[in-house]
């Protein structure tokens, strides 16, 4: 068995490549591997990447019939552009906040769409130019940021939303999302993110956090255990393998699908550091986790030994993988 990968702006996660050869065997070239991985950072893909990508997985299926793609280009456009992923997964019943796509400020009016919601770009990361919009007057403040990140941002197919407002308040007002990594048929871990605001991320993180960290975790365990299926097959619809989804829950318990992540976020030996590459910062997190190691790993168990662990997490990625497959 072997296996070879491409991609931009991307690099071997912690134990990441170990963990691919001891299951898919030896690093080889495009023209004699049984597995062909892609590892895009989704961001960093232009046109012209698109365009080449494309041509070498056609390369590669007619070198290698029986071939094996892990998160084929044909189902880029669901990891780049929100929208299509959105409106793939409503046409399979998944979760979503209801969006639109516009290109005026008649558009959103005559939607339907009601207040509150996001404006952003639909291949935006990470809260960059989202705006949230509680009424009028502030629909006309943020629309002309978003025309202009619009008009300086164009890349693939790149549009502009606006997206229902989910609340994600907890207690004592703070806001939780969270991160859960699929593989194969396999959900391997979550981990929540707690912050002052919406944009829930874990660089937010505070010590007056410290017990909301711990409820949400472990409200995710149960998020995901009675969701198992559905989050198994929000990746597989999309013709993906390898993902992080990004999700959110209401006051009641309903989880939201927002996207997918195919390169995610989970360290980088070159400039983030050990004991868990990732969370490497705030440094009152990174210290907790590892001086409350004894209790913390008791209250969550999931995250200490499939995340936190990134051997273990790599380990049990691309076991599921290889089984998938």
């Amino acid at each position: 068995m072997s296996f070879c990968y491409a991609g931009v702006s991307s690099y071997w996660r912690p134990y990441e490549l170990e963990a691919a050869k001891a299951f898919f065997g030896l690093e080889t070239t495009i023209d004699n591997a049984d597995h062909f991985f892609w590892r895009h950072n989704t961001e960093s893909v232009n046109n012209i990447i698109l365009q080449r990508s494309m041509e070498i997985e056609s390369r590669y299926l007619n070198t290698n019939p029986n071939g094996k793609i892990i998160n084929p280009m044909s189902s880029f456009c669901y990891t780049n552009n929100k929208d299509l992923c959105f409106s793939r997964w409503q046409e399979e019943r998944i979760r979503t906040p209801k969006f639109i796509t516009f290109n005026s400020k008649q558009d959103i009016l005559d939607s339907g769409l009601t207040y509150p919601f996001l404006i952003r770009l639909n291949d935006g990361v990470t809260g960059e130019d989202t705006f949230l919009v509680t009424n009028e007057k502030e629909l006309d403040k943020f629309l002309p940021m978003v025309n202009t990140a619009y008009s300086r941002n164009k890349r693939i197919e790149t549009k502009k939303i606006a997206v229902e407002f989910i609340d994600t308040s907890i207690r004592d007002n703070f806001k939780s999302s969270f991160r859960i990594i699929v593989a194969g048929k396999s959900v391997i871990v979550g981990y929540a993110r707690i912050s002052d605001d919406w944009l829930a991320i874990t660089k937010q993180f505070t010590d007056n956090k410290k017990e909301h960290f711990v409820e949400q975790n472990k409200r995710l365990e149960k998020l995901i255990s009675n969701n198992y299926d559905e989050l198994v097959r929000s990746v597989n619809v999309l013709g993906l393998h390898h993902v992080g989804i990004d999700a959110i829950a209401d006051k009641d318990d309903n989880l939201y699908f927002l996207e997918v992540q195919p390169f995610y976020f989970c360290g980088n030996t070159n400039r983030t550091s050990p004991p868990f590459w990732n969370p490497y910062k705030p440094p009152e997190l990174v210290k907790w986790l590892v001086d409350d190691k004894e209790y913390l790993s008791q209250e969550m168990p999931m995250y200490y030994s499939n995340w936190l662990n990134k051997r273990n997490h790599f380990n049990l990625c691309y076991k599921s993988l290889k089984e998938s497959l």
